[in-house]
């Protein structure tokens, strides 16, 4: 494949994937009018906002704490706010462009190292991270581009490799961690080279930020509240689009390419992405699947070299010739599945959540309550209490360094659980809630604070499709308006 043909494709697959990554935020901003994608979303561009400001003390998070998230990611973002919305594709075709040279720098053909960046493009967990604000991405590309540099011969590479490495520990310390611990594992024969680098990397990361978080907060504490909110699922159903997990996963026919080469290929190349992706098996399935990312390049890389040097022993293996033997037929299918499955993930994206109700009701709260409001809602929505409607939560889903947190999941589980209303009172009165924001979702059951709205200390000021807002009352003279009488069980 001669040069400028191969320049070509790649900027023909950059812009295909920046269009496919992009499409679910612009959607939502043409549909929804301008709703972001997610939950911990909002909580990023808060903080990158109070950063541009020159601001580290957030006074809305847990009703108010100092700044301690990494900063990579929110610095970035406070440089980036006016295209915000084209970050992470912006993001997504870097690590389209990584992969093909990392493939070519790993010693694949021209042609395997073009089709790795496509599958790469088209596995639904790397369409996810693409398609909405996060700073796992950032951190994986980083980590990945200083992988690449460690594999380069030239005497400064070992410094590229440090800078990127740095920018991932600092962007998402645990995920980085992980990946250098592999990196340890993968550049075994190249370890002083991988420590010299890593060890650059680590102290500009403890000396300029860990170092001084510590001496000013001390080390977060353990809480009981980190079983209940860490996201991180093991399993192998984890690992498959198919089993109806959009985020974080691969399609099943792509492992099985990969895994063919995996096992079929004996050459150098093949056996380092066979450790990488052995690796990431262990990892994922042992601290949970929000580090199948680890997988997505060795996976991509290995599912492309059975495509273009083994497509055909592929198929007889799976037996699938003796149903049609014409290969295009296959090839066809193949490119439609792993289509149908991207665009899928990207489908996904424009209905993740806020929905239009959940929006509509951090506005109601933004536009009608004092701006010292306090609101009580479940953890999960804390991000949109303080990053869409603009209040003070009681908690919310960065629980490091929180004060008290597990005290203030238990008085909010008091509120959004509890059936007792003198616990529930207290709990309110411990932060001075003024508002509560309580999202319906069992209709068929009478219980939590469902069961407590009959009670006049509750009264009603908004609700949109099962997302409602209630003002606390502590004189207990309003009028109730008994969800269990005029919902659970019945159309309200």
């Amino acid at each position: 494949m001669r040069c400028d043909d191969l320049n070509k494709r790649l900027v023909l697959l950059a812009v295909f994937f920046f269009l496919l990554f992009s499409a679910p935020q612009f959607l939502r901003n043409y549909v929804y009018g301008g709703t972001i994608i997610g939950t911990t979303s909002y909580y990023h561009v808060r903080m990158a906002e109070m950063i541009s400001k020159n601001q580290l003390y957030d006074p809305l998070s847990f009703g108010g704490r100092f700044y301690t998230y990494p900063p990579g990611f929110h610095l970035l973002l406070s440089f980036l706010l006016p295209i915000k919305d084209f970050l992470l594709p912006l993001f997504g075709i870097g690590g389209i462009i990584l992969a093909y040279y990392f493939a070519r720098q790993l010693g694949l053909s021209d042609e395997e190292s073009l089709f790795s960046a496509a599958l790469l493009g088209l596995i639904p967990g790397y369409v996810y991270l693409s398609g909405h604000l996060n700073p796992r991405l950032p951190a994986i590309l980083c980590l990945i581009a200083s992988y690449y540099f460690l594999m380069r011969k030239e005497p400064e590479a070992k410094y590229y490799a440090s800078v990127f490495y740095a920018f991932s520990l600092i962007t998402h310390p645990f995920a980085a961690t992980v990946g250098g611990i592999m990196a340890f594992l993968l550049f075994w024969r190249n370890k002083k080279r991988v420590l010299v680098s890593y060890s650059l990397s680590a102290s500009l990361f403890i000396l300029a930020w860990l170092l001084p978080l510590v001496m000013s907060h001390g080390l977060p504490s353990r809480v009981d509240f980190y079983t209940v909110y860490i996201e991180l699922k093991s399993g192998i159903q984890y690992f498959v689009f198919e089993a109806r997990v959009v985020s974080d996963t691969i399609g099943a026919f792509t492992w099985l390419m990969a895994l063919y080469s995996a096992f079929k290929f004996k050459t150098k190349q093949v056996n380092f992405l066979k450790l990488w992706l052995f690796l990431g098996i262990v990892v994922s399935l042992s601290i949970g699947n929000r580090l199948n990312e680890m997988l997505y390049f060795p996976i991509a890389m290995l599912a492309a070299k059975t495509f273009v040097t083994s497509w055909h022993k592929f198929l007889d293996t799976l037996h699938l010739t003796y149903f049609v033997q014409d290969l295009k037929f296959w090839t066809a299918l193949f490119f439609i599945y792993s289509s149908i499955i991207g665009i899928l993930a990207a489908g996904a994206l424009l209905y993740f959540p806020p929905s239009p109700a959940e929006y509509h009701a951090m506005e109601w709260i933004k536009d009608n309550t004092p701006k010292n409001a306090v609101i009580m809602g479940y953890w999960q929505d804390g991000h949109w209490i303080s990053g869409i409607a603009e209040r003070k939560n009681v908690i919310d889903a960065y629980a490091e360094y929180g004060p008290n947190v597990d005290e203030r999941y238990q008085d909010m589980l008091n509120v959004m659980e509890g059936t007792d209303l003198d616990r529930a009172l207290n709990s309110l009165k411990k932060y001075n809630v003024s508002y509560i924001y309580y999202p319906l979702i069992n209709t068929i059951y009478c219980d939590g604070f469902t069961s407590l709205t009959k009670y006049s200390y509750f009264k009603l000021v908004f609700h949109e499709d099962h997302k409602f807002v209630y003002k606390v009352d502590y004189s207990g003279k309003s009028q109730p308006f008994d969800l269990c009488k005029n919902y659970v069980n019945n159309t309200l």
